[in-house]
């Protein structure tokens, strides 16, 4: 007698269970390579002209604010769009 192979159908619930496998490795994947993303945008880059933080001037509250040439109110003297624009 030769020897013969039994091909054994998948059930419906093997089925799914294989479907929902997949998509569970696909969805961690995915998210390893988001992280791996989200890690890499912290790492510093040193180009010049690349800054994470601008500093802007500083407000005294104590301070009087002077009327800019545009016309917009500015305690730092930089100008500010007038209201109605």
């Amino acid at each position: 007698m030769s020897s013969f192979s039994i091909a054994r159908k998948k059930t419906p619930f093997q089925k799914l269970r294989e479907e929902e496998e997949a998509k569970k490795k696909r969805a961690e994947d995915e998210t390893a390579r988001l992280y791996a993303e989200f890690v890499e945008s912290f790492q510093g880059d040193n180009a010049p002209g690349s800054k994470a933080f601008v500093r802007g001037g500083t407000i005294n509250p104590n301070e009087r604010p002077t009327t800019d040439s545009e016309g917009g109110n500015s305690k730092d003297g930089a100008s500010l769009p007038k209201e109605g624009k």
